[in-house]
């Protein structure tokens, strides 16, 4: 059996190394036949980018052509190769790879590395061919600037009239690292002008102007550092949502079977509805052509932990995704304060959609529009394209369980830091137990409506209808026993909260649960008179809506109504099999 390729991003080792490989070498020639010569490309972290520019500068490698058929021989490209395979030296950048710790200075010294490491292993590599003199790598690492580094590497190219190709995997990572780990104010002084970042790529730019690039390829996740260190992207074609390139990285469901009736035979009709749910559903063609796209790192994972017991994993969410995603807390909580993309995230996360504009370019300082905030969404990979309209307005939707897991972990550590809550998550995990097992939900919910309230009175709070839902959302979502969803269709009626058994777990789960919340206002409770009667006309309407949900159920479904201020929780309990008394109501006062 052939090796799992999980966490290989180099493409020789996986062609000679006995792994599996998922042909995509039939987009080097769509690439070709596009004309454009400077391209730029960008999907989410951890989709394939990286082999993929490992692919390419294995082909197009002059020094590597003794191994073409070793490597491509069996492949698309290796029976249709193009007039280019093989024709040119490669200059490859990994911007994944500079440290971040420390100061601007230190930042600088870093990149410098990195890019003198690439420099220099692109002399040693073709010194022999060209005639280059090993005292060029000594006269670039002597420079104490990044720029001025690859403009004498620009100007040894030139006098030896040597075009090449350059390829920059990850062109963000190093920007956005920055970011995420110092302030904005950093990222700024590095990307703006006279920052180190964005002379590099400026001088980049000029070297596709002279044509001593010759061609270039740049992948990276978005379009925000590029238009922040070159004034918007304005050094080749941006293929990203062009529909001939929508499959080039990940994993389509033809893809996906093969890999399936490979390593675990007979079992694809079985895994495959578990599979879409938890991985499918990406589409990042505007044509919506290929709108069932799978995240390859999440499949080879799944498959890597299948096979150790030939069992379905536990934990189906890679944790390396979930470090990756966990750095992006800086969206919506700056200075240990929830900042306005708090609300339009937390929306996303319960209505599980959205529709906006999508913006192909924008700058660090234009995240407060909507639209710029959730294109960027978009393409970090926490929304997909479901359907475009005739005007151009997008239903962007979040794609699968893994991301709607991911949101929400996301949303509950930024209120937990916001508000220093301290929930125990050991004593959510066996109230969640309870509740499947036994129907005992109560312990649970107090639990959590506690600290909500206890937040309320110690912090300026900006409570609205759905702050208390939007709370109950995100520590629901902590159980992997139950699809939490918002608004679910029941019965020509819209459930504010269902906890339905998620399909691994349908055999042991006995309890679902539908909860109904009722707000009100300070002016309907301003009274005990007024709090008794709104109290109690709001427990008449939730009960009607509960038992309108719950009819034809399959399921023991426990029903709950809460009803609530913003002060406080005035009542909670749940429905028998009758229809609960208002007599069982009691005032707080």
């Amino acid at each position: 059996m052939k090796k799992i390729p999980y966490g290989i991003s180099s493409f020789e080792t996986i062609k000679t190394d006995g792994y599996y490989f998922v042909d995509k070498t039939m987009f080097i020639e769509k690439i070709e036949n596009l004309g454009g010569r400077y391209l730029f490309f960008l999907r989410p972290r951890r989709f394939g980018k990286s082999l993929f520019i490992s692919m390419l500068e294995n082909y197009y490698d002059i020094n590597a052509a003794g191994q073409f058929e070793r490597l491509f021989g069996d492949t698309y490209i290796g029976q249709n190769p193009t007039h280019l395979r093989n024709s040119s030296p490669v200059l490859r950048f990994n911007f994944s790879m500079v440290k971040t710790q420390g100061t601007i200075e230190q930042l600088k010294q870093g990149f410098c590395l990195n890019v003198w490491v690439s420099l220099d292993t692109f002399i040693s590599k073709y010194k022999t061919r060209y005639g280059l003199d090993e005292e060029i790598s000594k006269k670039i690492e002597s420079q104490i600037d990044p720029g001025d580094m690859l403009l004498v590497f620009h100007s040894e190219m030139k006098r030896k009239n040597v075009s090449f190709y350059m390829i920059i995997d990850e062109y963000d990572n190093f920007a956005n690292n920055v970011l995420m780990e110092h302030n904005a104010e950093t990222y700024h002084k590095i990307t703006h002008s006279g920052g180190f970042l964005r002379n590099f790529f400026t001088l980049i730019k000029g070297m596709t102007d002279s044509r001593e690039i010759d061609r270039l390829f740049i992948s990276g996740v978005s379009p925000l550092v590029m238009a922040d260190v070159t004034s918007g992207f304005n050094i080749g074609d941006n293929i990203s949502l062009w529909p001939d390139f929508g499959a080039m990285v990940g994993f389509d469901r033809e893809e996906l079977k093969d890999l399936i009736d490979y390593y675990i035979p007979g079992q694809y009709e079985k895994l495959f509805p578990l599979l879409s749910e938890w991985y499918d559903n990406y589409c990042f063609d505007n044509s919506l052509i290929i709108k069932n796209l799978f995240n390859s790192t999440s499949i080879l994972y799944f498959i890597k932990d299948y096979l150790r017991g030939n069992v379905v994993p536990i934990e189906l969410i890679d944790e390396n995704l979930r470090t990756d995603y966990g750095k992006l807390r800086f969206l919506i909580l700056q200075d240990k304060k929830l900042n306005g993309n708090f609300n339009i995230l937390s929306e996303i996360a319960e209505t599980q959609q959205t529709v906006s504009t999508l913006v192909r370019s924008f700058a660090l300082d234009e995240l407060i529009s909507d639209n710029r905030f959730k294109s960027l969404l978009f393409y970090l990979g926490f929304l997909s394209i479901e359907n475009i309209d005739f005007a151009g307005n997008i239903t962007f939707k979040i794609p699968n369980k893994l991301i709607n897991n991911l949101l929400w972990d996301y949303i509950r550590k930024a209120v937990n830091e916001f508000y220093s809550l301290d929930l125990k998550v050991d004593f959510l995990n066996n109230g969640f137990s309870q509740m499947a097992l036994a129907g005992i939900w109560r312990p649970l919910f107090q639990h959590i409506l506690d600290k909500f309230f206890e937040a309320v009175s110690v912090r300026d709070f900006v409570f609205h209808e759905e702050g208390l839902k939007i709370f109950l959302l995100a520590w629901l979502n902590l159980t992997n026993l139950y699809d939490v969803t918002s608004e679910k269709e029941k019965n020509k009626g819209y459930a504010d909260i269902c906890l339905e058994p998620d399909r691994r777990f349908v055999q042991y789960v006995k309890y679902d649960y539908i909860i109904e919340l009722k707000y009100l206002k300070s002016v309907e409770i301003e009274t005990p008179e007024k709090e008794v009667s709104a109290t109690k006309l709001a427990i008449e309407k939730a009960t009607a809506q509960l038992l309108q949900y719950a009819a034809g159920n399959k399921f023991k479904t426990i029903k709950i109504i809460i009803v609530a201020s913003a002060q406080k929780l005035l009542f909670m309990d749940c429905l028998t099999d009758k229809e609960i008394s208002t007599d069982k109501y009691r005032p707080t006062h």
